[in-house]
């Protein structure tokens, strides 16, 4: 389902503007005989509006209410004319605000920052490409509270089923389980991965291009995935997180005989040297020409994979593929959560014009692909895509075939 319509947090998702906030807290408290704070402790006391920031920056025996609001009127009018010094976009943000609009999405902005700085915000570093802005406005409850949330969804003229909420932070995904919306959480802000899959992110994004398959296509649906591939006959696990998947694949090797072909993926995850020491594991990436064909497992990733059931791999000199088809007992496609597609053709789609343009320029490969990101089809004598392959089921060869997939972003 194509999302119409995004709801962006502002510090910590569009603006790294840790530094001056920092900078006017520090000014604040140390004018009245504070100590300073660090950029460490104002990372972790951001995201329930500057008020609380403030506070939460006063010696706790200093914190009477009349402390904070002299400290809050100092921070105010230092930050007023300070508040774009160190701030900045983050890398790739303006490109997809760029692209949304491009794309027909409506995006407004919800900060528990004061109003006025929030939209002097969007407005310095954004212009046009956000429709509304919303801070911290008298009378109305700040995040996670969903007043807020759902009156500026109102206004923008969205509906709750084709609406993301993109933030980083435990308030914001409150926020968004409050509201009934998609809560998509943002790795490179303020909060970790671990904070934002607890507080109920439906997924996550771990650099800003993320986010437009999520517009596209929506959240993956792995239950989807996995009632199809299992009624394939294909195995499958579903780990959270990459170390747990680690743990399962090194018990699952152990002791016996492993080939592997080139996988980013793998390679992320740590293979081969991940592997139990009696693990006997063949990987050309290391030993070139040293393969075997009849290991007791073969583990591959997938340059695509549907929740409808199929798993699509592109492949140049082909010995993956082939491994993946004939030879094996046992075949184990390990994938991140970026590879999963909606269906057969958009998982196609990913192998051409994501996965083997990736592959190329890692390659450094003179083809189109490898300069502009999109296959073109090339006949050039240095294309690495020369043969697709499509599991529809497991090869009646195999003892048995299944899919591990990882609720993180893994290889190309």
């Amino acid at each position: 389902m194509k999302m119409t319509t995004a709801i962006f947090d502002l510090d910590g998702t569009l603006l790294n503007s840790l530094g001056d906030l920092c900078d006017s807290v520090t000014y604040a408290v140390e004018k009245h005989g504070f100590p300073p704070v660090s950029m460490e402790q104002t990372r972790i006391r951001i995201g329930n509006g500057v008020r609380k920031l403030v506070e939460r920056s006063i010696p706790e025996e200093s914190r009477t209410d009349e402390m904070i609001d002299i400290c809050l009127a100092d921070f105010r009018a230092f930050y007023g004319e300070h508040m774009m010094n160190r701030t900045h976009p983050y890398e790739g943000i303006v490109s997809v605000l760029e692209m949304l609009k491009e794309n027909g999405v409506t995006v407004g902005v919800l900060s528990n920052k004061y109003d006025s700085a929030a939209k002097a915000l969007i407005e310095h570093y954004f212009g046009d490409l956000v429709s509304i802005t919303y801070g911290e406005r008298p009378n109305i409850p700040r995040k996670p509270d969903p007043t807020s949330v759902l009156q500026l969804l109102d206004e923008l003229g969205g509906d709750k089923e084709t609406t993301l909420y993109i933030g980083d932070s435990a308030t914001d995904m409150q926020t968004a389980v409050n509201a009934g919306l998609t809560a998509i959480g943002v790795a490179w802000g303020f909060r970790s991965a671990e904070e934002l899959r607890a507080f109920g992110a439906d997924a996550l994004a771990y650099e800003p291009s993320d986010l437009l398959p999520l517009f596209e296509y929506g959240v993956p649906d792995v239950s989807k995935a996995e009632k199809a591939l299992t009624g394939y006959g294909f195995g499958f696990h579903y780990f959270a997180t990459k170390d747990e998947a680690v743990s399962y694949l090194r018990d699952t090797c152990a002791g016996k005989s492993v080939s592997m072909g080139g996988s980013m993926t793998m390679k992320q995850l740590g293979f081969p040297e991940n592997f139990a020491d009696s693990t006997d594991v063949h990987w050309h990436w290391i030993d070139k020409g040293v393969y075997c064909q009849t290991p007791d497992v073969y583990l591959s990733s997938a340059n695509g994979l549907s929740e409808t059931g199929e798993i699509v791999n592109i492949d140049g000199k082909c010995n993956r593929v082939a491994a993946t088809l004939f030879g094996p007992k046992r075949c184990i496609f390990v994938c991140g959560v970026n590879k999963l597609r909606p269906d057969l053709q958009s998982a196609i789609e990913r192998a051409r014009n994501i996965a083997a343009p990736l592959n190329a320029k890692r390659l450094n490969r003179k083809t189109p692909c490898a300069v502009d990101g999109r296959c073109h089809d090339c006949k050039s004598p240095e294309r690495i895509c020369r043969a697709m392959v499509i599991h529809m089921g497991v090869p009646s060869g195999f003892e048995s075939c299944e899919v591990v997939l990882i609720g993180e972003k893994l290889g190309f």
